[in-house]
């Protein structure tokens, strides 16, 4: 059988008919043909077929009863019928139900036939080829969909990343211009009264200012060192260098460096060594880092005569660094949103030092780059403490 031609199936219960149309057209097409109706039916269901001619009488089945169920079994399939002239009501009736390409008046010419076919199966490769397109349209139309859709999820997350950029612009523009503003301004009216009244001002009121301005100036270093070390970690040039560290080393410089700070407030700065030395793998300046504003937060919420104690202990392949106090304490409430990205919980310590809610933020971040974790646990009136873990070398 010749694949590059159509297949055609002819419908006749006379014998002779199909052996004069075969032996017509079979240097054409591919010939497959039928003495009934039942017959034509189970070679469409094995069979590609590209065009049906049937006889309209016959006895078992009628032209048109067998066009019905073929219509229902491969609507795309060519239809044609040969009828006598009596009967050309009928088949007038059945084009639409049927699906009728044409009918073939007995007898037929093979030429004039042929051009019928031809013409028959135009329609074909034509329905053929819609089809086809319609399939690649509909294909093409859900490709593009889902293109569409990963574009505009691709634009919210970056209009998401946009909008979390300029609320950190935003948050800087605002440290710099009343955090930063404020201490400065402050220090710079305290040192114009200094100046104004300095030969009329006791040795008592020169250790008083001289205490505010340290204080000052501490506040705007500490503010400076985080902010810088913020920035450098927004735009990721803040990169974890990993090393071998003695813990209890990094621990004892920090409390050493503040004891001046707390002992302004007369707190007692203690340490609890409960594993001995523990050597951890981390990053040095960041674990400086951490402390500073732990124990600086600690000394800040903590009133006159208060006790900050540094827990240090091995914990599951962890050590574990605890800074507690019995300050003035956080509410649950914005104890939870301590380290939350994109709040600043910032609030006035117990001698009116001011913050900008970075320091947390940045121990949080430096913690989970060197593999560890950091909580809180706090109460109003009863103190808080900040814990964090490092893992262990």
């Amino acid at each position: 059988m010749d694949q590059n031609k159509y297949n055609i199936l002819y419908i006749d219960d006379e014998e002779n008919n199909l052996i004069v149309f075969k032996n017509s057209f079979f240097r054409y097409y591919n010939i497959f043909s039928a003495l009934s109706g039942k017959e034509g039916l189970r070679i469409i269901a094995d069979e590609e077929i590209h065009l049906i001619i049937t006889d309209q009488r016959m006895p078992e089945m009628t032209g048109i009863e067998f066009l019905e169920q073929a219509v229902m079994l491969h609507p795309d399939i060519v239809r044609m019928i040969i009828t006598a002239y009596s009967d050309i009501e009928i088949i007038m009736r059945a084009i639409n139900k049927c699906g009728i390409y044409q009918y073939v008046l007995k007898p037929w010419d093979s030429r004039e036939l042929k051009i019928v076919i031809d013409n028959a199966l135009k329609i074909f490769e034509l329905t053929r080829s819609n089809k086809m397109l319609m399939e690649s349209l509909k294909q093409a139309n859900v490709e593009l969909e889902e293109k569409v859709k990963l574009r505009t999820l691709e634009l919210n997350e970056k209009n998401h990343e946009l909008e979390e950029i300029n609320q950190v612009k935003d948050k800087l523009f605002s440290i710099i211009s009343h955090d930063l503003k404020t201490p400065i301004s402050s220090l710079s009216v305290l040192l114009e009264v200094f100046m104004n009244l300095k030969d009329n001002v006791s040795m008592e009121k020169i250790e008083q200012y001289s205490s505010k301005v340290q204080s000052y100036i501490r506040d705007v270093m500490d503010l400076l060192d985080n902010l810088l070390q913020w920035s450098l970690a927004q735009i990721g040039d803040r990169r974890t260098k990993l090393t071998s560290l003695n813990l209890n080393d990094i621990i004892d410089k920090n409390v050493n460096f503040l004891e001046l700070t707390a002992s302004q407030k007369k707190i007692k700065l203690n340490k609890e060594m409960k594993s001995g030395e523990l050597t951890v793998t981390g990053d040095k300046e960041m674990l400086n880092l951490i402390l500073r504003n732990l124990l600086n937060n600690a000394i800040k919420y903590t009133g006159l005569n208060g006790r900050i104690t540094v827990c240090l202990e091995d914990q599951n392949g962890f050590a574990r660094v605890s800074v507690k106090d019995n300050g003035i304490g956080i509410a649950e409430m914005d104890t939870q949103r301590l380290f939350q990205d994109n709040n600043f919980v910032s609030t006035r310590g117990t001698a009116e030092e001011k913050g900008a809610g970075l320091g947390l933020k940045l121990c949080k971040e430096f913690v989970e780059k060197q593999g560890g974790r950091i909580e809180a646990h706090s109460e109003l009136g009863k103190g808080s403490v900040f814990s964090f873990t490092i893992p262990l070398n």
